[in-house]
C-alpha cells in the first residue's frame, strides 16, 4: 500500500474512531408554555460533541417555518459556580430577563428567521464577549447549532450545567419555555425567569475522544514512512 493510501486509510479510521459522541437527550414536557405557541414549546434538546465542537439540537413542539420563525432559542451555560454573570433578572448578553442562579459564563443566542443565525458568548472580567457567529441547520421543527468548544470556553472532559430557553424577539422578553423545567416557566413575556436547582437544571459532560484511534493512525503513518524509505 502506498504512503498516500496509508494516509487516506488512517484518516478514514480516525474519522470513524474519533467520531461525534453519542447524543445526550433531554426531554421536556410539552403544552406548558404560557402562550400556547407550539414553536415556542421545547420538546427536547440533544447535545453532543467531538474533539473541537459542541452541538445543540433544539426540537420544538411545532413548525418553525414562516410565519412561525420569529422565535429566539437560547442556551445558558454555567461552567463554574465561582464565576459568571451574577446580575438579576438579566444575567445574559442579550438583555433577556433570564438568569441562572449559579450564574451563566457562556451563552448562545440564536434565531431562525432570515435563514437563521447564532452568536456564542463568554463572560469574564465582568463583561460578555461575542466569539464569532454562525448559521444553524434548520428543519421543520428543530434548529441545530454547532459551535467550537473554544467559542464557549469549554474543554474536553468538562462538566457543565445548562438550560435552553425559547424567547421572543424583544429585549426584555423572558423564557417562554425552559427545557430543564417540566412546569410552566413564566406567565408572561416579561418573566423574569431564573434557572435554579428547584426549577431544574441540565448537566452535560463534554466527551473526550477515544485516544486509541490516534495510535492507530500514527502506526499507519509510520508504516507508510518505513515503506517509502525502503522503496
Amino acid at each position: 500500500m502506498s504512503f498516500v493510501r496509508l494516509g487516506i486509510a488512517g484518516a478514514a479510521i480516525l474519522a470513524a474512531a474519533v467520531s461525534t459522541a453519542p447524543a445526550a437527550i433531554y426531554n421536556d414536557a410539552t403544552g406548558e408554555n404560557f402562550d400556547g405557541n407550539a414553536h415556542m414549546d421545547i420538546a427536547s434538546v440533544a447535545v453532543t460533541n467531538d474533539a473541537t465542537s459542541i452541538t445543540f439540537t433544539i426540537t420544538l413542539n411545532g413548525s418553525i417555518a414562516p410565519s412561525n420563525d420569529w422565535g429566539k432559542y437560547l442556551v445558558g451555560i454555567d461552567t463554574s459556580n465561582a464565576t459568571g454573570d451574577a446580575a438579576s433578572p438579566v444575567g445574559n448578553p442579550w438583555g433577556r430577563n433570564i438568569a441562572m442562579a449559579d450564574k451563566m459564563d457562556a451563552f448562545i443566542g440564536s434565531w431562525v428567521d432570515s435563514g437563521g443565525g447564532f452568536q456564542p458568548w463568554t463572560f469574564a472580567g465582568g463583561s460578555w464577549t461575542q466569539n464569532g457567529s454562525g448559521t444553524p441547520t434548520l428543519a421543520t421543527t428543530s434548529t441545530t447549532i454547532t459551535t467550537s468548544l473554544a467559542s464557549l470556553g469549554l474543554s474536553l472532559g468538562q462538566t457543565i450545567k445548562f438550560d435552553v430557553y425559547s424567547s421572543g424577539g424583544n429585549g426584555g422578553d423572558s423564557a417562554n419555555d425552559a427545557a430543564a423545567n417540566p412546569s410552566q416557566s413564566t406567565t408572561g413575556w416579561g418573566g423574569p425567569y431564573t434557572t435554579t436547582p428547584e426549577n431544574g437544571v441540565l448537566v452535560y459532560t463534554v466527551a473526550v475522544p477515544e485516544p486509541a484511534s490516534m495510535g492507530i493512525v500514527a502506526g499507519l503513518v509510520g508504516m507508510g514512512l518505513m515503506r517509502r524509505r525502503r522503496a
